[in-house]
């Protein structure tokens, strides 16, 4: 086999001719090896070209600390020339000098190497063709080496300056190139990622719950899925519909009687793990939406038969209406689905006419943002009322009417992608209070080809079989008007639940601002919604809905430990749209900005697991305040997705970045 020939970073850099942002070379690992021979006097002639030209390469924090960690392939002989040209930079001091050259000599992880100085000399207008032709160097090659096989899938990096490493740094030294978090090496391999394609969040919940200990009907609901995520969505798209199912049923949270619908998002990039099997669990409220439909047009058939009758007499006599009796009154036309595509008056209207309850469920987001974009669209407001289930009132002056809906309960399941939420919720909606109404879950955005033979059940008749048995327990429900069932949890449940946010709460208010208090306060609240489906479906399925003396019910511990690990997830995938896609003070949503150098000296000192107490210490000794550790921390987390919560006040780095 023949040996590949060894990576030369200034011909890879002369011949980098992509017109982008100074970036990491391709290296072989991330640790840097020996320098091939002359390296040094290549750098030097560089340096030299710098300083005759007055070029200040690092006066960005970021780019100052890039430029001490290339350099490090040089040795010590590399510091008097790094020295001469971070003394260009008004941030330039000898003592913090002296300080990030000995870490980053010390850092055995490093990730950017020589052929990202080049790169930024080039970038200053630096002929390196020039000097690579007084230095030329045989036997080395200007293509990168590719690992593991993966030449065909990369081949464009040598073009355009992708990585093919995936450390901290070099992931987001380019924000217009950055790959999969999680992704390692292949995740690097894509040339030209879509806004979409970056978007991307791994976190899932169903793989940490016991199957068996669902509702039955759960289980039959994610009977076939394969992959932990096609699970969750599932499970969470079947409990929000469900949610529609529970006419009736109720909680006291905060001294209010709350039910159960809420509103979810799964978010995914287009075409992929995005729609699929949402738009089948629409079936299961299917079977409950034709029966009142059904009833509409018998009641229309004797309405019709009623009003003819009515005329008839109302022709034979002379007094008129008074005479022919009272006109039949036209039924009103009932769903349980509300539709979005209206104006703001019809939707309230509808809601209205179907009882104040119902859900608003699209699989095109575009819909509902083009809805809600209209002037007279703008019914925003009566969602962020139906979630709390304060009373809407709408009067039309034209028509003479006047509508009062008490009590409103209205769900909603949107399937969309990122650029479409950066539209539907935009960060006026932030501060409005809309978008902490709302739950998120984000899938992977893995790229697969998936077998169309693997099912051979049509998926929707499944649901739809599902949907009859959950429209007996709509029935029961229904004919409990006057006799509602209230959700309980135990004393202890509820000093878990207290045990579980309190600490929370501030914990996310650190990682993320003041902002995201309300996404965490109305996600609990969710806890509690979801608390709720679970206890009712489970009581159900027991026979004990129809007893007419039982009106309240007691939340298991297995559906109280569902709920918590569906949430204890949710609060990350939420705090993730909203660091991506939703931050109000983020101009550009969906771009990753580059580490800046105190992010990169917390992450790498500390170690691979740590509790949030080891946490402040590090930041103590690194001389960052707490708070500002706290924000770096949630980018951590959310944005750059280095690190992963598992816990309260607990915390890991992902694989990828341990260095054990």
């Amino acid at each position: 086999m023949e040996k590949n020939p060894v990576f030369d970073p200034l011909a890879w850099a002369a011949q980098n001719n992509a017109k982008s942002e100074p970036m990491s070379a391709p290296v072989e690992n991330p640790v840097a090896s020996t320098p091939p021979e002359g390296e040094l006097a290549k750098a030097v002639a560089v340096v030299e070209k710098l300083l005759l030209m007055g070029a200040n390469i690092a006066d960005d924090e970021a780019d100052y600390y890039r430029l001490i960690e290339a350099m490090q392939d040089l040795g010590e002989e590399g510091k008097e020339p790094c020295r001469q040209l971070c003394q260009q930079s008004a941030k330039y001091e000898e003592r913090d000098f002296e300080y990030k050259w000995r870490w980053a000599s010390g850092n055995q992880r490093r990730s950017i190497h020589i052929a990202t100085f080049y790169n930024m000399a080039k970038s200053a207008g630096v002929d390196l063709a020039d000097i690579a032709r007084r230095f030329p160097s045989p036997g080395f090659s200007s293509k990168p080496q590719f690992p593991h096989g993966c030449e065909e899938s990369c081949s464009r990096q040598g073009e355009t300056g992708i990585v093919n490493s995936y450390t901290p740094v070099n992931h987001y030294v380019n924000n217009k190139n950055v790959a999969l978090a999680k992704g390692g090496m292949s995740a690097a391999c894509s040339g030209e990622e879509s806004e979409e394609m970056r978007f991307s969040f791994t976190c899932t919940f169903s793989d940490k719950l016991d199957p068996t200990a669902l509702p039955v009907t759960l289980q039959r609901t994610v009977e076939g899925q394969q992959t932990a995520e096609e699970r969750d969505k599932t499970l969470l798209a079947s409990l929000d519909l469900l949610a529609m199912a529970e006419p009736n049923v109720y909680g006291i949270y905060h001294g209010k009687r709350v039910y159960t619908p809420f509103y979810l998002f799964i978010l995914g990039i287009a075409g992929i793990a995005n729609k699929g099997v949402i738009a089948d669990v629409m079936q299961l409220l299917m079977p409950i939406d034709k029966a009142m439909r059904a009833l509409y047009y018998a009641l229309m058939d004797e309405y019709e038969a009623l009003h003819a009758e009515w005329e008839q007499k109302k022709a034979q006599r002379t007094k008129g209406a008074e005479a022919a009796g009272l006109e039949p009154k036209e039924p009103v036309y009932r769903r349980i689905f509300v539709s979005a595509d209206s104006s703001a008056a019809a939707f309230k209207q509808d809601l209205y006419n179907y009882g104040g309850r119902g859900i608003v469920f699209s699989t095109e987001a575009d819909t509902l943002t083009q809805v809600l974009g209209q002037e007279w669209g703008q019914f925003s407001d009566a969602f962020r009322m139906a979630f709390h289930h304060e009373t809407i009132e709408s009067t039309r002056a034209k028509d003479k009417q006047h509508i009062v809906i008490e009590e409103p309960q209205l769900g909603m399941l949107v399937t969309c992608t990122p650029k479409q939420i950066t539209y539907l919720l935009s960060p006026r909606q932030c501060e409005n209070g809309t978008s902490s109404r709302d739950l998120f879950y984000c899938t992977s955005g893995n790229v697969e080809w998936r077998s169309p033979f693997e099912t051979q059940e049509p998926l929707a008749d499944r649901y739809f079989e599902i949907g009859e048995y959950v429209k007996g327990m709509y029935d029961q429900l229904t004919a409990r008007s006057d006799k509602r069932i209230q959700i309980l949890l135990t004393k202890e449940q509820q000093q878990k639940f207290d045990a579980h946010f309190s600490p929370l709460l501030p914990e996310q208010v650190g990682l993320y601002g003041t902002d995201f208090a309300a996404f965490v306060v109305r996600i609990a609240l969710v806890a509690f919604r979801l608390m709720m489906i679970l206890t009712t479906l489970r009581y159900y399925e027991q026979g004990q809905l129809s007893d007419p003396q039982q009106q309240a019910f007691v939340c298991s511990d297995e559906d109280f430990h569902t709920a918590m690990t569906i949430i204890d997830c949710l609060v990350a995938h939420t705090a993730y749209v909203y660091t991506t896609l939703l931050h109000p003070d983020d101009d550009a949503p969906l771009t990753v900005q580059p580490l800046k150098a105190r992010e990169q000296q917390l992450f790498m000192s500390l170690p691979d697991e740590f509790t949030t107490q080891q946490f402040e210490q590090t930041c103590k000794a690194l001389g960052i305040p707490v708070k500002t550790g706290q924000r770096y921390l949630g980018n951590f987390i959310s944005r750059y997705q280095l690190i992963e919560r598992i816990s309260q006040g607990h915390y890991v780095k992902l694989k990828a970045h341990q260095t054990t």
